[in-house]
């Protein structure tokens, strides 16, 4: 085409056309351009996906999880068994023992001559620890009548507790609930150890019935956990699901170093917090994950867990090797080190100050120069940032809330063994029974002598 030829009128229509489709391949650009970022993108998190390591979800939801008996623990170079300083445990000797036999030698094994009137000396004793023949003890009530000289009839009475012809008494049901609650048992290998190892044939009906009466006995100790709760000035609090008769249902746990309440609800809402605490925690520092409902709980302050925050973080770096979240998780664990070291926390600490103030300055980072899953995080800190280094300031509050995961992680391992649970009356057991356990275990006490009192001490 000869572009001289061509007319002014010409010239101008081939160049508005040219420049219409410059833009139309400039606007393609940009979208496959966009498309390619976007893809990449999704790469990267399919090769960084959150795992137990830097989230918080559950090993059990880590993708490609390592065989279960393939220690991924790299050695650190130390000989086996106990370490140099460790105080080890032997065996030892009672010095009341039960029973005694005497071993006596009787005749010489060199000449044969009788020793029967030689005095004998103890040489050595050994001890054999082991358990006696453990069976079922019947106890009959018998109630006599006697006729009066006035005509009248006096009968004897039976103690309060002893109601039925025949039942079971506080031992067998201070022990159901042990091997349900403490060592998570199903109710069908209860049954069995019941009629294997005491010689007592009783139902799984009979076994559930024997948990609740415990558990009903144990409500005023479990309201007094839950008063406790109530006056303590440091508590942790977390939730976590489980299956009941086949629906999702939320156990929540409030604890402190001495106490532990449990509760079972459908909701994971704040409307549990408000029916079980209608006041808060008005005088506690409320530790907890971040949840909604938790946060909205009213109380003196919160922290919240630097735990998940740090593996949100982890999972940052790993996906975007973020700069921003290298230099948060540095400084938390500049804090972490800090509260290991700290003394005093009523005057006044420069050190304390300038981490305070480097939060400060990486709070309040321009968020738009973040990567996309970091900005809402970035968010939430700046809402909370008062929660975040409460920890510094006060002896007593821990910068995690791994108290409080350890507190509820005895859900999971029960529905591991024993299945969901069958309805919503066996989950409230569970919960009161185990808020009283784990109280009694913090207070250093005997679990199955605590239930044992509970089961002989509290009236029907």
């Amino acid at each position: 085409m000869d572009l001289y030829k061509l007319s002014k009128a010409e010239l101008i229509e081939m160049v508005l056309a040219l420049l219409a489709s410059n833009n139309a391949l400039i606007k393609k650009v940009e979208e496959l351009t966009e498309k390619v970022e976007g893809l990449e993108q999704e790469i990267a998190e399919l090769k960084s996906k959150k795992n137990s390591g830097n989230s918080s979800l559950p090993p059990s939801q880590d993708p490609h999880r390592a065989i279960k008996n393939k220690s991924l623990r790299k050695t650190g170079g130390r000989k086996r068994g106990g370490q140099p300083g460790h105080k080890g445990h032997a065996l030892e000797m009672t010095q009341t023992p039960d029973e005694i036999i005497e071993h006596m030698p009787h005749y010489c094994q060199a000449c044969g001559e009788g020793l029967c009137h030689v005095p004998s000396l103890m040489t050595e004793r050994r001890q054999v620890v082991d358990l006696p023949p453990i069976h079922a003890i019947y106890t009959e009530h018998r109630a006599y009548a006697k006729v009066c000289r006035c005509g009248k009839i006096a009968r004897g009475a039976f103690p309060p507790h002893v109601k039925a012809p025949v039942q079971y008494g506080p031992g067998v049901t201070s022990l159901a609930g042990y091997l349900s609650v403490r060592q998570y048992l199903p109710y069908q290998r209860m049954k069995e150890c019941f009629r294997d190892i005491f010689g007592i044939s009783i139902s799984e009906g009979g076994l559930v019935s024997a948990v609740r009466r415990l558990a009903q006995k144990s409500l005023p100790v479990y309201q007094e956990i839950k008063e406790n709760i109530e006056r303590a000035t440091v508590v942790g609090a977390d939730e976590t699901g489980a299956k009941v008769n086949g629906a999702k249902a939320w156990f929540w746990v409030w604890q402190n170093p001495i106490n532990t309440f449990i509760t079972v609800d459908k909701s994971r809402g704040f409307k549990e917090i408000e029916r079980l605490f209608p006041n808060g925690l008005p005088g506690s520092i409320l530790i907890s994950d971040c949840l909604a409902a938790q946060l909205k709980t009213p109380a003196q302050a919160h922290q919240l867990c630097l735990a998940h925050l740090q593996r949100d973080l982890n999972f940052f770096i790993q996906l975007y090797d973020d700069p921003w979240a290298k230099m948060l998780n540095k400084l938390f664990c500049e804090a972490l080190k800090m509260k290991g070291g700290l003394s005093c926390y009523g005057k006044e600490n420069p050190l304390r100050d300038g981490l305070v103030g480097q939060l400060e300055k990486l709070l309040g980072h321009q968020i738009n120069e973040l990567p996309p899953k970091v900005k809402p995080f970035l968010k939430r800190l700046r809402k909370n940032k008062e929660s975040l280094f409460l920890f510094l300031f006060h002896e007593k509050v821990p910068p995690d809330n791994n108290a409080s995961e350890r507190a509820i992680r005895n859900i999971k391992v029960k529905q591991k063994i024993s299945g969901q649970f069958v309805c919503e009356e066996n989950a409230v057991d569970f919960a009161v029974l185990r808020s009283v356990m784990d109280t009694v275990l913090k207070n250093g006490q005997n679990v199955f002598n605590a239930l044992k009192l509970i089961a002989k001490l509290t009236p029907e």
